[in-house]
């Protein structure tokens, strides 16, 4: 990726584009993997962290590229601090939809559906390939933050709560 990354400005959008997807690809593979063999707390960490790099560095050379504002990426390094930073510290028990466990009705329905987790990726993956071509629509990142800052709620009240 960081390779893809490196030349992409001598490559076509296209070619960008279809990478973007093999890579998100590979990263929708791993957790379905996981989940079927169980997972161990380094495994989560590392899935958890290479999420990131994926996510924050095609971000970030969007942002270079001007193609994303920099508030997006701020409100996106932001989100995924917290977030990273109560799943380090077990702030919430367990990981994955386990931390959703204490939040019930609608709520939980919004923070751990299936839907709400499709929406976030195909969000992340539309970003990140539409970054290649030209800049990002503003009610697709408005979309994209809203979305994602919903599904990290319960991280937020946690880390509230400790402080």
């Amino acid at each position: 990726m960081l390779l893809n990354l490196a030349i992409s400005s001598f490559i076509s959008p296209f070619f960008n584009s279809l990478f973007v997807f093999f890579v998100y690809s590979l990263d929708l593979f791993d957790g379905i993997v996981a989940r079927r063999r169980g997972s161990v707390p380094f495994g989560e960490f590392v899935d958890i962290m290479i999420d990131r790099v994926i996510t924050l560095s095609y971000f970030a050379f969007h942002l270079h590229r001007g193609v994303l504002p920099f508030w997006f990426f701020f409100f996106v390094l932001v989100r995924d601090l917290i977030v990273d930073y109560v799943f380090y510290f077990r702030l919430i028990s367990g990981g994955g939809l386990e931390r959703h466990r204490s939040t019930r009705g609608m709520f939980y329905t919004v923070y751990t559906s299936r839907a709400s987790r499709a929406l976030n990726g195909f969000l992340q993956v539309l970003i990140a390939a539409w970054g290649f071509f030209c800049p990002v629509p503003l009610w697709v990142l408005i979309l994209f933050l809203a979305n994602s800052y919903i599904r990290a709620f319960p991280n937020f009240i946690e880390l509230w709560r400790k402080v």
